[in-house]
């Protein structure tokens, strides 16, 4: 195991609670036990690594303390963290990733080391940041136990410590790209997640014309897809998606705070019993008003005629409110409209897309089986990729096959 990645699942608890600062996450250990946990508070509050030497108490003296990303070091609605581990008497500082704000970035290590701080950062201090279980105490219980992909990963981590070190660093990367993204550009990062079986199928076309889900991923890729969710600030469906699926967009199969709810319900009035399946009250985005869903929804009318210019206008609305990432998980219209509208490179309108293609045979049969019985009249076809994305990464997890794109 990692202490920095005990860090990072500290982290996933400050989602939604610490916007628009980065959810950051903080331990303190000693003697090789940990000895003090912390994560960011609401806005005004502790940072992590406050919270992890108040935890500590007058054990983190000589201690050395894990965090996700680099301590700040100016005053701002709190005191530097820079001071609060200085006056603690922690001997060691261990970070995983650089903040991207220009009053932090490169000073922090200056400031501690000036203090005879030990200071080590990036994917160095991950791979110090390995420790065997025989050193782990009994404070700390895996949050991932249900998922066999790790955190944010795409597979379980290597017992060598370097690889695993490096492993830790790439997930805690990952972690903040929206974050890094938010500070150098002022707006939300979007994320789309899509699945398709072998034949590019992403669901079916009822009898009656309606559309219906198909499962398409196993438990692997669901994992994967929690996780996600976990680490985003909000979730957002369309319309056909909410009607089709009657999803709660929950995170039960990863540990984390709930994303808020968005809807994208485009020129569709919705009904009140339509929203009800979700896990809490959405944000409605939204061309025509909503007066179905008063005080049960907050409904927000976009300003436009075209596509492009709602969606953007609904990105600058989330970066208004501090959210970092935005999780999309779109049914076929909602694909073909975000990959059919002209790419703007100053304003994106997604920023990396997560596609999930299945090699399980039974998603094709199941769907021959509904065809065949008359409850389906044909499969609903992925609109393709965007002409601009670029394969960057790819995966395997079981039966299905994870490739990441960006646009180009």
């Amino acid at each position: 195991m990692n202490y920095l990645q005990l860090a990072l699942e500290e982290s996933f608890f400050s989602i939604g609670i610490s916007r628009p600062n980065p959810a950051v996450g903080a331990v303190v250990v000693k003697d090789g036990i940990i000895v003090g946990r912390g994560r960011t508070q609401r806005p005004g509050s502790a940072h992590a690594e406050v919270m992890a030497l108040r935890d500590a108490g007058e054990l983190a003296r000589g201690a050395a303390i894990y965090v996700t990303l680099e301590p700040c070091c100016h005053y701002g609605r709190t005191p530097p963290c820079t001071k609060a581990i200085i006056e603690a008497g922690i001997a060691e500082v261990y970070f995983a990733h650089a903040d991207p704000n220009p009053l932090v970035r490169g000073k922090s290590r200056k400031i501690l080391e000036e203090a005879g701080i030990a200071v080590y950062e990036g994917e160095d201090a991950c791979v110090r940041a390995c420790f065997s279980d025989g050193q782990e105490n009994d404070l700390h219980a895996s949050s991932n136990a249900s998922c066999e992909c790790g955190v944010f990963g795409y597979g379980p981590a290597s017992e060598e410590p370097k690889a695993e070190g490096r492993s830790v660093y790439m997930q805690i990367s990952r972690f903040f790209e929206a974050y890094d993204y938010f500070v150098c550009n002022k707006r939300t990062f979007v994320e789309i997640k899509s699945a398709v079986s072998e034949d590019s199928f992403m669901g079916c076309v009822c009898a009656d014309g309606c559309h219906a889900p198909l499962k398409i991923t196993g438990q692997g890729a669901n994992c994967w897809n929690h996780e996600l969710r976990a680490m985003s600030d909000a979730v957002l469906i369309g319309a056909g998606t909410l009607l089709a699926d009657n999803p709660s967009l929950d995170v039960r199969y990863a540990q984390g705070n709930n994303p808020v709810i968005i809807v994208w319900a485009g020129h569709r009035e919705l009904a009140l019993n339509e929203i009800r399946s979700l896990a809490s009250s959405p944000i409605v985005f939204s061309c025509v008003a909503q007066p179905q869903l008063d005080g049960n929804a907050e409904v927000v009318v976009l300003p436009h005629t075209n596509f492009g210019d709602n969606w953007r206008f609904m990105l600058a609305n989330l970066s208004e409110r501090g959210m970092h990432r935005l999780m999309v998980e779109p049914g076929a219209g909602l694909a073909r409209e975000l990959f059919s509208a002209g790419l703007d490179p100053k304003m994106p309108l997604w920023n990396r897309l997560d596609l999930w293609r299945s090699t399980d045979p039974s998603v094709e049969e199941s769907l021959d089986r509904l065809i065949d019985c008359g409850k389906a009249k044909c499969g609903l076809e992925f609109p393709g990729l965007p002409s601009c994305a670029i394969a960057k990464e790819s995966a395997i997890i079981g039966n299905d096959v994870l490739t990441v794109y960006y646009p180009g």
